[in-house]
């Protein structure tokens, strides 16, 4: 046990507790968006990711993620516990950008059962901020929906990384402030680029995510007063054609740290959250668009 590096929570409130090897702690090299840095977390044969707690967003998968629809749940990552990095530095832990010292909420890796997963991170809504930000945060909020394709789309590009042979890094890239400049025009062909490796366009993925997306939707409509405010959704793919999983894809609800159930001051909401529902609308309607130019053109 010498070698270990201890994990734990140092208070009540968080209780949960792992024992990690040395070396469990590392930078997660597909993070694409957020502004928190994730990191990742080897917990033998479970890969996991630790990113820094957030009082609301552990509250969330404490408690409220247990009301929602059962089968929407499948479309949010699996909740693991609570962990402090504490009683030593792993080598690793040293070359982190900022300081690894605190409280992690530890969640499924959702990108540890593909081989070369292509990752798009979409923030959600047409409002992105909550009742308990402070009103300049707010305004600034606001002005930025304005701004972008959050305000008529309900979903913005906060970032990519996909696979891409004609790259010179054998990847395309897309960061938030690039997803900040497209328009409701241009973002079209961001979602183009995201699926097309460098030769074909993969519309097998493209229809898988789209049969999720309209389920989501659905389950999306039964969660009565559920604001999912400055949420994100996680787009995921193999891109590996060799892969006995070829096109397989994943799709998960991110982000929590705003949700809320009721205003600020203390009204509870009415039905589902008609923003969230926008930008998934927008996603199967700009999907769907891809497939459908591919078929017209007699590629599938």
């Amino acid at each position: 046990m010498d070698n270990a590096t201890c994990l734990e929570t140092s208070t009540a409130q968080y209780s949960t507790q792992f024992r990690f090897e040395e070396h469990a702690v590392s930078n997660f090299s597909y993070q694409v968006g957020g502004r928190a840095e994730i990191v990742s977390l080897n917990l033998g044969e479970d890969k996991s990711i630790g990113k820094p707690l957030n009082k609301t967003e552990y509250e969330f998968y404490e408690t409220a993620v247990k009301s929602l629809p059962c089968n929407l749940q499948d479309y949010i990552p699996c909740y693991r516990g609570v962990v402090e990095i504490k009683n030593g530095k792993p080598a690793t832990l040293q070359r982190l950008r900022t300081k690894r010292k605190g409280c992690y909420i530890v969640l499924e890796d959702v990108t540890s059962t593909f081989k070369k997963p292509s990752i798009m991170d979409l923030k959600m809504g047409t409002r992105q901020f909550s009742d308990t930000m402070p009103p300049e945060k707010i305004a600034r909020k606001k002005k930025r929906s304005l701004m972008t394709t959050s305000n008529e789309l309900g979903v913005r590009v906060a970032g990519i990384r996909s696979y891409n042979s004609t790259e010179s890094c054998g990847h395309y890239h897309m960061d938030k402030m690039q997803g900040r400049e497209l328009t409701t025009d241009s973002i079209q062909s961001a979602f183009r680029m995201f699926f097309f490796d460098g030769n074909e366009l993969h519309v097998a993925a493209i229809e898988r995510i789209l049969q999720k997306l309209r389920n989501i939707i659905e389950l999306i409509k039964l969660c009565d007063s559920v604001r999912l405010y400055c949420c994100s959704l996680l787009l995921v793919y193999e891109s590996d054609k060799t892969a006995k999983l070829n096109y397989k894809t994943d799709i998960r609800i991110i982000d929590f740290a705003e949700f809320q159930t009721q205003s600020g001051d203390g009204v509870r909401y009415d039905g589902p959250d008609e923003g969230f529902l926008r930008g998934l609308e927008s996603l199967v309607r700009l999907l769907g668009n891809l497939v459908g130019a591919q078929r017209k053109e007699g590629l599938v």
